[in-house]
């Protein structure tokens, strides 16, 4: 229940200027409840509205297409095309083409090229006339693509729409359900608005009634409240969620997310959000769309606002409380009859919006809008609406309104708009002066305040009036008014010139800002002090007054030695009579505050008259003691005039919600002050104070409700306003950090590095005194930037605590993250042509790329440097600053490029990697890798395409990839530990987890095909299996088995080589990190490596894997692969049912293979025997050990028992054959390189040699070495 003048001497806020309690906010008074809780869900959904608007998938706006010229079709007689879903009659013609075209994308969440693909199935409401045509054209599409979409059909090469849909779908269906439901919302909205209309006038609520609730003061500015949110919710809903955007959600929501019986509720919706036909300006495209938020633009408000009506009869009852009473009792903030626009300037904007409820009105009641213009906006026609946004009433009742208009323009005359602005001009020199004044250092103390608080108090109300002027009115759209109120000058002056045109720029503006905020903000202080102890001062004020009269009794007693007066008994009475009366004020008095005012002003009176007297007049220091008394006396009553009132009425007077977006605009002109001066950054913390006033509205009714809704509410509003904060600081920690970079560049190539001894005659020489005196200043001026940021005080803004320092610690990290990101990105490009690839030109290639490497190692090397100063200067961990964003930027950009593999996406708003406060850069993909989404894909691809089994050879023994033609390594440790001091431990990390994606990708490929092709061939495997069973005895005719099973699955043969060959590829790239990771943390990080690996081990032993605690599992996994442990070939990507045939398959894959590769003793390992074929022993070995892997291990038995069958069969065949000697020597290099093909998978499988035992003897292999020696 809300208290109103809890203390007789303490009034109440501007909006409860009542005595006693408001019985309708009564926590039993059902009406107001009910009423209340109405407003409350109104800025509730006026918050998920500007929530939403800011998360639109791109692919939708790119759909809307919001460049172009829309036909206006789509919103007449569309309310029928619902029904045809079930048997209709509507139709489009079956000519009608998807729409395919897209706006610019946006970069910030995918590629343009990204968001144009999903186009083709994202449907505005022209699809419910006949969707059974609008689904079979995306068929159409996929088959025959008509000439305007080839350019669409290029971007959807390998995708089909289908898959594209179903993606979109997983990825979108929660957001696609949130825009439902908040649409939802504003219709159930309404609803509620008019049935608590109904249920009072059918006397639901018992004693109230409409007109009732509009006597009350609560009642009636709850309600106005209730109908003009509504209204501000179809305008928030048509400027931020245009009709193209809003029709393509409700589609998608019915071809994605439909459920059972939602087909009225789906009904509804249609009705409420179709387009009006009016569609943004092209000065509000795709990319810059949400850039300016308080811009209105005209739209068609009377079309929007009478789907869903609000009861006339309602509408003009609130109206004709709004043209007649200030609702909100805000007399006490602005008493002056001039200011009457700006007290009533909330309600101005409540009849803005309210007045579409009844376009009558607007059209042809002359007599009442000229009422409404000369009382509300005589002085202004820029109307704040809610949050920032503003509507120009000069565009906005335009030819549809023509008594508004005709009412309009008797006021917006150009001698007139010229008269308020040359008075605003004129007002705002004033107020600048003042300010200036009252802001002198020693001049607002509290004497000061006491005495000269109606002064002060009407120098804040000038500045703020005029400082809303001119904000308002200058995003007036009309060019006329905009040239007089705009106007600008070549001459750059401290004040506005206050002659000729009377120039008024944002310069001055963000002056007066500055330096009103900076008075308010002190005055605040000042009261809240004077509110804590004015007790105190009454006390010692009459301590001091009682004091002195007694002291001047004492004198005109004449015993003092000093004393030169004669004894008067009369004045001896008269002031210990007079010290009595002021001993006997009391601060906590029975009687009324006015009543112990009355009795001060008799006592200053007393002590007046009393200077009449001869004996005292003509007495200098009596004199000057009875003045002295007086100005106690007084500052005694102007203390306990102090109440919260006044602070409240601060409050008010400097509210600044009308500017909250238009401000934005003034960032450049604060940046360039704070860049000349770093000083000026002590002015902003009262600046940021002034805007917290944006946040009392939204929340007010939430927190007088106490609704949960009202901390949600205030942390995205108080997340708003803390982000511009930031946006407005953020040039300290880039000052700071450009002034690093320039210290890191003196650093490692100006100064000489000091040796441990230097000769005498060399000091010179090292002094450099010119090089350090740079870097003394510069270390002066980031001092300088990090004081004034640092010197403000921690302030609560809303729900969130702004810090200075981490605000100061988030800049330099976002610094941090942008140049990085910018390096990497620049740096880490590599030209690698897929198509005229040669073996030169594939050596230059990567020569150039480990030259960027290098590179890019070298300067990030410098960047660390430079962080490493700040430690002194700005008092942070430099250090450890840089590893934790190092391991933000690659984990998100590992993260992003994964996304290309999965169906369920991780999108910026889910990772945990993006932040809104540091976020991470996103760059346009480049022209030679298409494919990669940053710069981590890239590196991925070129470690791939250095070590193609085409040009290359690798061995296991040397630990790399050599040219095939002259064995220079292309890639190897060496190579790998560049990658490491270019990308660091977490690129490693990040490179091993793509190529695990990419093994992950391949195979389930692979099970596809299987699956797909393979199971074609059944019959055959079977057959072929029956035949060779059991594996430890020699068939009959088993050369014409192998040779028929060869020829049919020849077709199956080439997938699995290029699917063995990239597995196997990806594998051993990552033993080659896993071994330098190994490597890295044995040398810094043996302990923490020795303690991993003890815990890895002795889990595994105990087989108790963290089964409660999978964050604990998460992180030891993630420290076992940063300390290198484990080995990539024990890795289970994937689990799946089994493909029955598998090994067998496997068999004739190395019958077919084998033959083209032959054992290389300089490599210790199968080498292409062709150049140019694109195989090689160890990746393909490494991929069928990887595939079989992901199986039981009878897999891997079998296979090898087929091996060890065909080897045996081998060795009969070489026996038995007779003929040309080429033919027995090629027989004994396929048996040579089968063994080795076994045996190598045996070792790279970690399988022991018995197993390869059990299906061929020993004996039976060292007699086959034998041979493949004597035949070699």
């Amino acid at each position: 229940m809300e208290q109103v003048n809890a203390k007789p001497n303490e009034s109440a806020t501007p909006s409860s200027k009542v005595s006693g309690t408001s019985l309708f906010l009564s926590p039993q008074n059902l009406c107001g409840q009910t009423l209340l809780s109405i407003v409350g869900r109104g800025h509730s959904i006026l918050a998920d509205i500007r929530i939403l608007s800011e998360r639109v998938p791109p692919a939708f706006l790119a759909a809307a297409d919001l460049d172009s010229n829309k036909d206006e079709s789509c919103d007449t007689n569309a309310g029928s095309g619902l029904f045809s879903l079930f048997g209709g009659t509507s139709s489009v013609s079956s000519a009608k083409a998807v729409k395919s075209t897209a706006g610019d994308g946006d970069d910030e969440d995918e590629d343009a090229e990204d968001v144009k693909k999903y186009a083709p199935f994202l449907f505005d409401f022209s699809y419910l006339h006949n969707p059974e045509e609008w689904e079979a054209s995306l068929s159409i599409v996929e088959s025959k693509t008509p000439p305007k979409q080839q350019q669409q059909r290029k971007s959807e090469s390998h995708e089909t729409l289908a898959e594209l849909e179903r993606e979109f779908a997983v990825n979108h269906r929660v957001a696609i359900e949130q825009y439902f439901e908040l649409f939802y919302s504003i219709y159930d909205y309404q609803f509620a608005v008019n049935q608590f209309t109904a249920d009072l006038n059918k006397g639901y609520f018992i004693q109230y009634t409409v007109e009732s609730v509009l006597l009350d003061l609560e009642g009636r500015a709850l309600l106005c409240e209730a109908v003009w949110l509504y209204g501000v919710m179809l305008i928030m809903m048509e400027r931020f969620l245009p009709g193209p955007i809003r029709e393509r959600l409700i589609i998608a929501y019915f071809r994605f997310c439909r459920r059972d019986g939602d087909i009225s509720r789906i009904d509804t919706i249609f009705k409420l959000c179709k387009s009006t036909g009016v569609v943004p300006p092209k000065s509000l495209v795709y990319a810059n769309f949400s850039l300016d938020k308080s811009f209105k633009y005209t739209m068609d408000e009377v079309k929007l606002f009478a789907r869903y009506p609000i009861s006339l009869d309602l509408v003009r009852n609130i109206v004709g409380v709004l043209i007649s009473d200030d609702i909100y009792q805000q007399a006490s903030v602005f008493p002056n009859i001039d200011h009457r626009s700006i007290r009533l300037s909330r309600q101005a904007s409540m009849l803005y919006v309210i007045l579409f409820f009844d376009p009558a009105v607007l059209r042809d009641e002359a007599g009442k809008l000229r009422e409404i213009v000369d009382k509300y906006f005589h002085d202004n026609w820029v109307v704040h609406v809610y949050a920032g946004l503003t509507a120009d009433l000069s565009l906005e009742w335009d030819d549809r309104f023509p008594a508004a208009k005709v009412a309009l323009d008797n006021v917006l005359k150009v001698d007139n708009v010229k008269r308020l602005h040359i008075n605003n001009a004129k007002l705002i020199g004033q107020c600048m002066a003042e300010l200036r004044a009252y802001l002198t250092m020693g001049i607002l103390t509290d004497k000061f305040v006491l005495d000269n608080k109606h002064d002060l108090l009407n120098c804040l109300r000038r500045c703020n009036i005029a400082a809303r002027w001119r904000i308002l009115h200058r995003r007036t759209s009309t060019q006329t008014y905009h040239d007089i109120v705009c106007v600008e000058s070549d001459q750059v002056t401290t004040d506005p010139k206050l002659e000729g045109n009377f120039v008024v720029s944002d310069s001055h503006m963000v002056s007066l800002l500055l330096l009103c905020s900076q008075l308010e903000m002190q005055l605040k202080d000042i009261f809240r002090e004077l509110l804590e102890k004015k007790e105190s001062i009454w006390m010692n004020c009459r301590q001091r007054a009682s004091k002195m009269m007694d002291d001047l009794a004492d004198y005109f007693k004449g015993d003092q030695t000093l004393a030169r007066v004669t004894r008067h008994d009369g004045l001896i009475i008269w002031f210990s009579s007079m010290s009595d009366e002021i001993s006997d004020l009391t601060y906590e008095s029975d009687d009324h505050f006015t009543v112990t005012g009355r009795k001060i002003q008799l006592c200053v009176q007393a002590l007046e008259e009393v200077e009449q007297y001869d004996l005292i007049d003509r007495d200098f220091q009596v004199k000057s003691f009875l003045d002295e008394s007086r100005g106690l006396l007084l500052q005694m009553a102007r203390a306990v005039g102090i109440n919260q009132s006044i602070c409240e009425d601060i409050r008010w007077i400097s509210d600044m919600s009308y500017g909250i977006e238009s401000v934005k605009s003034y960032v450049t002109i604060i940046h360039t002050r704070v860049t000349k001066d770093p000083s000026n950054v002590a002015l902003l913390q009262g600046f940021f104070l002034k805007l917290l006033s944006s946040l009392d509205g939204p929340v007010k009714r939430l927190k007088q409700l106490k609704s949960p809704e009202a901390v949600k509410i205030s942390e995205y509003y108080s997340a708003e306003l803390v982000s511009f904060v930031r946006k407005v600081l953020e040039v300290v920690p880039i000052s700071v950090f450009r002034l690093l970079v320039n210290m890191s560049d003196i650093f490692e190539r100006r100064l000489l590095r000091l040796p441990k001894k230097v000769a005498a005659d060399q000091l010179i020489t090292f002094s450099q005194t010119g090089e350090r005196y740079k870097l003394s200043m510069m270390a002066h001026e980031i001092s300088m930037f990090a004081d004034g940021i640092l010197g403000m005080e921690n302030s609560l803004v809303g729900e969130v605590e702004v810090n200075p320092r981490k605000l100061l610690d988030d800049g330099l990290r976002k610094e941090i993250v942008q140049h990085v990101s910018e390096l990497m990105n620049n740096i880490l490009q590599f030209d690698f042509s897929a198509d005229n690839e040669t073996t030169s030109s594939m050596l230059r290639n990567q020569s150039s790329a480990m030259r960027s490497l290098a590179s890019l190692s070298k300067r990030l090397e410098g960047f660390r440097s430079s962080l490493d100063c700040i430690d002194d200067f700005v008092a942070f961990h430099g250090s450890k600053m840089w590893h934790e964003e190092m391991a933000r930027i690659i984990s998100y950009n590992v993260e992003q490029e994964v996304n290309k593999y999965l169906l369920k996406k991780v999108l910026d708003s889910d990772s945990k990697f993006q932040s809104k406060v540091k976020p991470i850069p996103r760059f346009p993909k480049t022209q030679n890798e298409p494919s990669c989404v940053n710069f981590m894909g890239r590196v991925m691809s070129m470690l791939v395409k250095i070590t193609e089994a085409q040009y290359t050879t690798y061995s296991l023994e040397r630990g790399g990839w050599f040219m095939s033609d002259g064995g220079t390594e292309v890639c190897g440790l060496k190579t790998v530990s560049l990658l490491r001091d270019a990308i660091g431990i977490y690129g490693l990390i990040g490179i091993d987890r793509l190529l695990s994606y990419r093994i992950l990708h391949e195979l389930h490929r692979f099970v596809k095909f299987f699956r797909t092709n393979v199971s074609k061939h059944g019959v055959l495997l079977e057959q072929l299996r029956d035949e060779l069973n059991p594996e430890w005895k020699t068939p009959l005719n088993v050369i014409s088995i192998y040779a028929h099973g060869s020829r049919k699955t020849e077709m199956l043969m080439l997938p699995m080589l290029t699917c063995f060959r990239r597995v196997g590829q990806a594998q051993l790239l990552r033993r080659l990190i896993r071994y330098e990771l190994q490597r890295n943390a044995r040398v810094d990080a043996k302990i923490l490596q020795q303690a991993v690996s003890t815990l890895n081990a002795s889990l595994l032993s105990s087989n108790t894997l963290f089964k409660d605690h999978p964050d604990d599992m998460k992180k030891l996994f993630d420290l076992t692969i940063a300390v290198g442990c484990g080995d990539p070939m024990d890795t289970v990507f994937m689990a799946t049912d089994p493909l029955e045939g598998l090994p067998l398959l496997l068999l004739f894959f190395v019958i077919t293979y084998v033959p083209k590769i032959k054992y290389d003793p300089n490599y210790g390992s199968l080498a292409k025997i062709k150049g140019g074929y694109a195989i090689d022993g160890w990746p393909i070995i490494v991929g069928s050990a990887t595939m079989i892997k992901q199986f039981h291990p009878s897999y891997a038995k079998s296979f090898l028992a087929y091996i060890g069958q065909f080897i045996r069969v081998s060795v009969q065949t070489y026996a038995e054959k007779k003929g040309k000697r080429e033919e027995i020597s090629r027989l004994a290099s396929d048996l040579s390189g089968t063994i080795t093909f076994a045996s190598q998978f045996c070792d790279i499988s970690n399988l022991p040699h018995s197993t390869w035992y059990e299906f061929v003897p020993q004996y039976l292999l060292d007699m086959c070495h034998d041979l493949s020696e004597s035949h070699s």
